[in-house]
């Protein structure tokens, strides 16, 4: 399986999560996992969790904020490592409040207890479809094209040398592609930038005829979003 087709596996299987896996470094020096649910559906960039200010997580990201993240589900694994740090800001802990949190934080927003953790991904492990892969994720930020597409999902690029769709401008071997060209005129470095994205004709490439079209369908659409 290609990168692309399992960056696009793991995302479909994050959107779908609500609980996680944390993995922590206690103060005595031994490490900890308590699962913990999802503010938001997660993705592979970052995530959100609430827990208590005074429980052990909250404490521990204080003093060692290196945390991992894993989610499993019908037999695939998603470990996510990174850092983690305590969101003050009111109004993203606003944004990021359930409903069902009230049983714990019965103050409301403003309860003291309540705590919201910002998780940031800098490594993937993955074992998606009987396949292991460690991914950092300034590999896959690295922009290498206008329309989100990954040099690797390329079969033209070795046969024809290609540098990239960067380094060529939107100048591939069979002429002018349209949709380097339409991101350009607008002055973005990618199609995720624009307002207007997915555009009809982005989704063409993306998402249109099955003979040319992503594989799986809407795999770079997933690949904009993260460089946005």
């Amino acid at each position: 399986m290609k990168l692309h087709e399992l960056l696009k596996k793991t995302n479909d299987i994050l959107l779908a999560s609500e609980i996680g896996y944390v993995g922590y470094m206690k103060s005595d020096g031994f490490p900890s996992v308590a699962p913990r649910s999802f503010c938001t559906a997660p993705n592979m960039i970052h995530s959100y969790l609430s827990t208590g200010s005074n429980g052990n997580l909250a404490k521990a990201i204080v003093e060692n904020n290196k945390m991992s993240i894993c989610v499993h589900s019908e037999g695939n694994n998603i470990t996510m490592i990174g850092t983690a740090h305590i969101i003050t800001d009111m109004k993203m802990k606003e944004t990021m409040w359930l409903d069902w949190f009230i049983e714990h934080f019965p103050q409301g927003v403003q309860d003291p207890n309540y705590c919201l953790i910002e998780f940031k991904t800098q490594r993937l492990s993955l074992w998606v479809d009987g396949e292991s892969v460690e991914v950092l994720m300034n590999d896959i930020m690295k922009v290498q094209s206008n329309c989100g597409l990954l040099c690797d999902t390329c079969e033209y690029q070795e046969s024809h040398q290609c540098k990239g769709c960067i380094a060529i401008k939107g100048q591939p071997f069979w002429g002018t592609c349209p949709v380097s060209s339409c991101c350009q005129d607008k002055g973005y470095d990618h199609c995720g930038q624009c307002p207007d994205m997915p555009c009809d004709l982005l989704s063409g490439f993306s998402c249109g005829d099955d003979a040319e079209c992503d594989k799986p369908k809407g795999s770079r659409l997933e690949i904009l979003k993260m460089w946005k």
